[in-house]
């Protein structure tokens, strides 16, 4: 990992946590959520646009001490590699942006930003978004807070990096600050992990919360009524 100040601006640590698809165990999640609370690191949750309501529940009471959460993708995995973010455009992303809130809106858990499947977002996604919003945007660049046009006006910028992910170099303007983007997975060995945000802590990296760019969305709709034991886990 480059050191965070190798650039002479100091950096920020964002820890993004993926893996909280339809029907995971919690278990691993609350495990590495603990972990990060150790080290006084938010973390920036990524679930999915139909999530069990288990997952609700819990991404809503750590958005409520500090973290936050972001859409991950509008449509389920295989759909989301058939016609990736980074080709859309924006009446497309549009129309796959209003159904996934719906679904989410109608569970109750509001959602901070977005986060691509892949991380790369073509304009029009992010033309999409910011009509939606949704004005913040996590990708293969960085964080960006997205004006009303979906231009970003705002970035912290770093590539992603985390356990896989392949190494890329990101272009930034002169004293604008740095960011190192942990991408995590709860599948990942715990040890691995904390080993890997404890490196970031102590090259200097100042933790940062990503919902601390933008102000927070909260639902649209009313949570729909029913037994949450009814409702599927794989949907």
């Amino acid at each position: 990992m480059t050191p965070p100040h190798a650039s002479g601006v100091a950096a920020r640590l964002l820890v993004s946590v993926s893996g909280l698809a339809p029907g995971a165990p919690l278990d691993a999640a609350v495990a590495l959520a603990d972990a990060l609370d150790a080290r006084r690191v938010p973390a920036t949750l990524l679930a999915g646009p139909r999530p069990h309501p288990e997952v609700v529940a819990w991404a809503t009471a750590r958005r409520h001490v500090g973290d936050t959460v972001l859409l991950h993708g509008t449509r389920s995995d295989a759909a989301d590699a058939r016609r990736p973010y980074r080709r859309l455009p924006a009446h497309e992303a549009g129309l796959r942006l209003t159904a996934a809130l719906r679904s989410r809106d109608a569970l109750g858990l509001a959602v901070d930003g977005f986060a691509a499947p892949g991380w790369a977002v073509s304009a029009g996604t992010r033309t999409a978004l910011a009509a939606a919003g949704l004005g913040l945007l996590v990708d293969d660049a960085g964080v960006h807070r997205l004006d009303a046009d979906g231009a970003p006006s705002t970035s912290w910028r770093g590539p992603v990096t985390g356990p896989g992910a392949p190494p890329r170099r990101v272009t930034r303007r002169r004293g604008e600050p740095r960011l190192v983007h942990l991408a995590l997975h709860t599948g990942v060995d715990p040890a691995v992990a904390c080993e890997l945000v404890d490196d970031a802590l102590a090259a200097g990296a100042t933790p940062l919360g990503a919902g601390e760019l933008v102000s927070r969305r909260g639902p649209r709709r009313a949570p729909v009524t029913g037994d949450p034991e009814h409702w599927s886990i794989t949907a």
